[in-house]
């Protein structure tokens, strides 16, 4: 029976095939050998990608873990932390002993010590081995600060040299995590380095000091893509430029605004420059688009932030130079993005965040209600713009910007007929582009070009009730709904013919529930006879358009 198991067809083809799928297998391994895969994985294992970071999880997996946790690491973070404590009243005790060369050399002879220990445990107590390093960071930062600051007789007499070293230890750690590729390591050292400028108390230092910390976090996220950091210095950098701005209370200054800025208000603007050049440095596979689009909304909120307090407070009456410095960086930095950048949205971004500024400088100029007029071509402007950049958020966002505008102009009590206008046709002209150019522009609805249609139609009605006399508003709207149904004929667009229907709609209520009181009796007959006419001519004319549809 088992002769013939063995010699039947279907197991020998089921055999020949175990066999075809084994040498397989052997040439894939040969092939993934020759190409060094397995030697990568060799290397991987006997050297695993270096972790700076210390575990304090809890696990709950073995009854008993969370005793075990506890006694290595929370035991370990305590006795660091009484340590620290320890050496600093140590120090102060020296020191206070009026042993002050005693103190000082103590301290750093006790950050040597730990630094050492630290050394030869980092394979048997690598926890321990790690805090030690980060607790003999942190002494050798605190007692180096001793040398000069917060003491009545210091054993440096000068801030000068005081700083040079603080500045020198901030940068040693700084290149010990260059070299062991540490982000905690590298954001304790930038911190330290912007902490040695407010140590110092100078304004020109802090603001000096800010932008290099920027300039050295975009280094880290260019060598080693640490976005959350850049993140995370965005907020300090900007949050240490308003301390020198607030007259840095950190060190019991009253927070006032400083008298004057001089040339410092340059600092917070080449931050903003730094950041944004995040944009275009290489995306690692790390890096996701997303990432980088809030890395520059934060980086423009931070950077807007200060700005606008600068002008407010020490440029009310001269902030349009600056503006329209800011303007033009936007534009061209936007153009090269359009160019350089894979993520489109980016370059949309500078560029509304352009505009935004040059709408400041609009007002600075012209001031109120005349820079609305100009608002309005500018959103014509940034249309053009969003068809280079084939924009549909620049269009969307620049709807709104529209819209708030308009509310504004109108509700003004200042009224300017050429700014109604210019509304009015700003709004028809933006709805044909963008029917126009729908397709390049990925715009699949028809909401946002219906929406500048319902504005125009809006502002039509606004501009030419301002622009006639009282007796002639209802005869100027039913002049405006004869061009809509001349529009919508040659074009052949059913909207227009809406339009002209609604405004004809209007010019009959405003007939009869105004003009019937407020006008004599000829223009009264005039008007309902030519309204009528009009109605009954508009009514002829499509009975024998469906006639002709359905013949």
């Amino acid at each position: 029976m088992q002769g013939e198991t063995s010699n039947s067809p279907g197991f020998e083809g089921l055999k020949k095939e175990l066999d075809a799928l084994n040498e397989r297998l052997t040439n894939i391994e040969r092939s993934l050998e020759k190409a060094g895969v397995r030697e990568f994985i060799t290397r991987k294992k006997e050297h695993p990608p270096q972790d700076d970071g210390i575990d304090i999880k809890l696990p709950f997996e073995n009854k008993g873990s969370i005793e075990f946790r506890v006694g290595e690491y929370g035991m370990a973070w305590l006795g660091n932390i009484v340590l620290f404590l320890g050496l600093i009243f140590l120090v102060n005790y020296l020191q206070n002993s009026g042993n002050r060369v005693v103190s000082m050399l103590v301290g750093f002879a006790a950050v040597a010590s730990i630094y050492i220990c630290a050394y030869y445990i980092r394979e048997s107590l690598s926890v321990i081995s790690k805090l030690l390093v980060y607790n003999g960071h942190f002494l050798l930062y605190f007692f180096t600060l001793r040398l000069y600051f917060f003491q009545e007789n210091p054993l440096v007499q000068n801030k000068i040299p005081a700083f040079v070293l603080l500045i020198l230890v901030s940068l040693v750690f700084l290149y010990i995590a260059f070299r062991k590729k540490s982000q905690i390591t590298a954001g304790l050292s930038l911190i330290m380095l912007m902490g040695a400028g407010v140590f110092f108390d100078s304004a020109a230092v802090i603001a000096i000091l800010a932008t290099i910390v920027a300039v050295l976090t975009l280094e880290l996220y260019r060598r080693f893509a640490w976005l959350k950091l850049t993140l995370f210095f965005i907020f300090l950098v900007y949050l240490l430029h308003l301390v020198w701005l607030l007259n840095n209370p950190f060190m019991g200054n009253n927070p006032e605004f400083v008298a004057s800025v001089s040339g410092l208000y340059i600092f917070p603007i080449l931050t903003g420059i730094v950041f944004s050049i995040v944009a275009i440095l290489p995306r690692k596979e790390t890096i996701s688009s997303e990432l980088v689009i809030v890395t520059i909304i934060w980086n423009g909120l931070g950077f807007t932030v200060i700005l606008a307090t600068i002008l407010l407070t020490y440029f009310e009456n001269n902030y349009v130079p600056i503006s329209a410095i800011v303007t033009v960086l936007c534009i061209l930095y936007a153009a090269l993005l359009r160019l350089k950048s894979d993520i489109r949205l980016i370059a949309s971004i500078y560029v509304l965040y352009g505009f935004l500024t040059l709408s400041v400088v609009i007002y600075g100029i012209f001031g109120l209600p005349d820079s609305y007029g100009l608002f309005a071509l500018q959103s014509l402007l940034v249309v053009s713009f969003a068809l280079w950049f084939r924009s549909r958020f620049m269009i969307v966002m620049n709807t709104i910007l529209f819209m708030v505008f308009l509310v504004f102009a109108v509700q003004s009590h200042e009224n300017n007929h050429l700014t109604n206008f210019s509304f009015m046709l700003v709004a028809f002209v933006s709805a044909r582009i963008i029917n126009w150019q729908k397709e390049r522009l990925n715009i699949k609805t028809e909401l946002v070009r219906n929406l500048y249609l319902l504005l125009g139609f809006v502002m039509t009605l606004v501009a030419f009730y301002h622009v006639s006399p009282p007796s002639y508003i209802t005869a100027t709207w039913i002049f405006a709904g004869l061009l809509f149904f001349l529009v919508g004929y040659l074009l052949k667009n059913i909207k227009y013919r809406w339009l002209a229907i609604s405004a004809v709609v209007v010019s009959a209520v405003r007939l009869i529930f105004v003009d019937m009181s407020s006008v004599n009796i000829e223009y009264r007959i005039l008007a309902f006879l030519g309204l009528a006419i009009i109605s009954i001519t508009v009514s002829i004319w499509y009975t024998k358009y469906q006639v002709r549809k359905k013949e």
